[in-house]
């Protein structure tokens, strides 16, 4: 994928997050990007017909789509996070010296992602890579999920830390509480996301 130029800031950005864990993190290492690009490929706008807010790759627009599933972001939101939190700009491919997408931006680009019936393409094959490792994706949203495993192996549990979105110094922001992603390897060889009760399970939403 074609990515903005990386400037002294994004560097030190970089060294600061590459200390951290992340659940966004995790997933970015888990994911074959390439595969996924193949698929996205169908929905690719030449770099050449277009400039400044709408020039961004699918991939850039795909991941920005996930974090709105996984956080529950609108348009207006996810424009807003993309201005400061640098965790979601480095899971984006973005830089904070440039241009971001606008709410404008990520709808346009959701439309033509629906227009091209690539979503359930996308699904299928992200849930085929993360099988790897005994983890299933379904639509829903991320606030406090159990990420349950197959029974091949011994139970044990791991979170995986999700940084709180969200800011009390910017007028009319939430601000939210930080929250855990438990990763737990289940003896049901059925195991998978689900919603049970209150608890919102981590997903991809259309």
């Amino acid at each position: 994928m074609e990515k903005q130029i990386i400037t002294l800031a994004d560097q030190e950005i970089a060294a600061r997050l590459a200390t951290r864990k992340h659940f966004l993190k995790d997933i970015d290492q888990m994911i074959d990007w390439k595969r996924i690009n193949k698929i996205l490929s169908k929905v690719e706008i030449r770099r050449t017909t277009v400039a400044g807010r709408d020039a961004f790759s699918a991939e850039v627009m795909f991941r920005i789509m996930l974090i709105q599933s996984w956080y529950k972001l609108s348009d207006y939101k996810m424009e807003e996070q993309l201005f400061y939190n640098a965790m979601f700009l480095w899971f984006c491919h973005l830089s904070l010296e440039n241009p971001v997408p606008d709410h404008s931006t990520i709808c346009r680009w959701r439309r033509r992602f629906s227009d091209r019936n690539i979503f359930e393409k996308l699904l299928n094959e992200l849930n085929h890579q993360l099988s790897k490792y005994n983890i299933k994706i379904t639509e829903g949203v991320i606030v406090d999920a159990a990420m349950v495993k197959s029974h091949a192996r011994p139970r044990k549990q791991k979170i995986i830390e999700m940084e709180p979105v969200g800011d009390e110094k910017i007028p009319g922001q939430t601000t939210f509480q930080s929250t855990e992603l438990k990763v737990e390897e289940s003896k049901d060889p059925a195991a998978r996301w689900v919603k049970k009760g209150k608890t919102s399970i981590y997903g991809f939403k259309r």
